[in-house]
């Protein structure tokens, strides 16, 4: 399987939840449009960026895909042409929530020995060495979660779902208050995985930083939980010039979209009510002239071509569900590493 061949398909999704509004001694609940027929693709071997402000729909259009969105969910979600369900998500896919709780009196290898019994791989001893020198964590391999710096934690997050190879990889905000250092590094590991396994990986981020661009094969862009602009990321300045907002050099591209077009101005009704204007119209210039960037192809880089990692990966009926008893045997296991 070529990494093109891997999709990830997202088609006007809709999403609503309920909200209750209490006023004096009475309480009633209304509707709250969430995503607003949203719509994304993104190939094998690529990292998306979900980017938006706070309320903008980011993470909830991660937990509509994974199959955890409370609510009214409509439109239609596909994997490799694949209707996807929770059940196919758990098969195939891993979730790093933004807060995220490990076992604190493990090590660091054990935890990951314990996510690699339970992913059910061989070689496990050979995969953790890897694992910790992919992550950086070789230095502190046999440290208590407990005792880990926050980007040590974050890092380890990511090898407890990367353990199981997953096809499909969401995070909620992986660079969440994490330094620029650190940022880096998290956002290049998670691009090598894609580009070596040919999977595709799924990342929110509210502020993202101009140098972790290469990194970023496409943007998905939301507002108020519709979408600005969706596609290759080296198409962006591209579309935003064409319907008439450029970026100047030296310039932010990524802070400037977010910043000057697509944010939500609270400070007074007048601006309120100028941005909102203003994002609307952008949707709708979106709609009407952006479709072709979405579904633009993706470029394959030369080395991933020659890499066998690169266009191979395991088939849809392949996952594997551990049980209560597989559980129990790989906590025993993994602390006698």
């Amino acid at each position: 399987m070529t990494p093109s061949d891997c999709i990830l398909d997202i088609s006007n999704v809709f999403h609503s939840t309920t909200v209750i509004i209490e006023k004096s001694c009475l309480s009633k609940s209304e509707p709250t449009s969430v995503l607003r027929d949203v719509s994304a693709r993104v190939h094998g071997g690529e990292v998306l960026a979900i980017l938006g402000s706070k309320g903008s729909g980011k993470r909830a259009l991660l937990d509509v895909i994974a199959g955890r969105a409370e609510g009214e969910v409509r439109g239609r979600i596909t994997l490799n042409g694949n209707l996807l369900t929770p059940e196919l998500f758990r098969r195939h896919g891993g979730y790093v929530a933004h807060r995220c709780h490990l076992l604190p009196s493990l090590t660091v290898r054990q935890t990951l020995t314990y996510a690699m019994w339970l992913a059910n791989l061989n070689n496990r001893e050979a995969r953790v060495r890897q694992a910790l020198a992919d992550l950086a964590l070789s230095q502190v391999a046999n440290r208590c979660v407990n005792d880990l710096t926050r980007p040590e934690y974050r890092r380890l997050m990511l090898g407890v779902q990367l353990a199981k190879d997953p096809m499909l990889l969401l995070l909620d905000e992986p660079t969440w208050d994490t330094d620029p250092l650190n940022t880096y590094l998290i956002v290049s590991m998670l691009w090598s995985y894609a580009t070596r396994r040919g999977s595709i990986v799924v990342l929110t981020m509210e502020t993202p930083r101009s140098d972790v661009l290469p990194f970023v094969s496409r943007v998905t862009l939301l507002c108020l939980g519709a979408v600005v602009y969706s596609g290759p990321t080296r198409s962006m300045l591209d579309y935003f010039t064409y319907i008439g907002f450029p970026c100047p050099e030296l310039e932010n591209p990524l802070i400037l979209v977010l910043v000057c077009l697509s944010t939500v101005d609270r400070r007074s009704r007048d601006r309120f009510l100028e941005s909102d204007q203003q994002i609307s119209v952008l949707v709708e210039k979106f709609k009407v002239e952006g479709l072709l960037y979405m579904k633009e192809a993706p470029q394959i880089s030369p080395n991933l071509k020659d890499t066998p990692l690169g266009i191979m990966h395991k088939g849809l009926g392949r996952g594997i569900k551990p049980g209560c008893f597989s559980t129990l045997l790989a906590l025993y296991f993994s602390n006698w590493q």
